[in-house]
């Protein structure tokens, strides 16, 4: 019996665990445009881009979402025009992909004998391994002034995914999970 009670005492007791889960928003990011045989001074009468601003038809959506092809609605925009004082949208108005991170430690001790212990302890880090995206290409190229078609979407006008980092497209994404294993011996 002392055996029996040892042996569960050596499974179950001195067990640790700890954790962080962090969600954090991800910040805001501006949409930029490209025109073919267009500079900023074209439309604005400066060699200074940060003054035109695409003009936003609609609600582009947050700035992120569940599909990678599609984080927000592209076909809400349009090229500024000849004149642009940059009041067309707000500089930075979508939102990148939160961070939704679950890390993990577990470890436990056993006692080698009165002078010696080892410890064991698994660090997890992303322990639920969710898919996290990180950038998303928010620089739309249009046809011209007059056409506002995009020319890089990601997919095409049947949901088709034409283009692996087009407008609208993740450009990246956070680490899978992660294994750590430590081990220290004192005595």
């Amino acid at each position: 019996k002392l055996t029996q009670n040892w042996g569960l005492g050596l499974l179950a007791n001195n067990w640790q665990i700890s954790g962080i889960y962090r969600w954090m928003s991800d910040t805001p990011y501006p949409v930029t445009f490209s025109v073919p045989n267009v500079s900023a001074g074209n439309l604005t009468g400066s060699d200074n881009n940060n003054n035109a601003r695409v003009v936003v038809s609609c609600d582009p959506g947050k700035g992120w979402s569940g599909d990678p092809y599609a984080q927000f609605d592209t076909s809400c925009f349009a090229p500024p025009q000849t004149g642009s004082d940059g009041t067309e949208s707000a500089r930075y108005f979508l939102h990148g992909p939160p961070v939704d991170n679950l890390d993990l430690s577990i470890g436990k001790g056993f006692q080698l004998g009165k002078a010696a212990r080892i410890d064991v302890r698994l660090d997890l880090f992303n322990a639920l391994n969710h898919t996290q995206f990180t950038g998303v290409n928010a620089n739309v190229a249009f046809a011209s002034l007059t056409d506002s078609t995009v020319t890089n979407s990601a997919v095409d006008a049947s949901g088709n995914v034409v283009r692996n980092q087009g407008f609208g497209s993740i450009t990246g994404v956070r680490p899978p999970r992660t294994l750590q294993l430590t081990t220290r011996i004192s005595f």
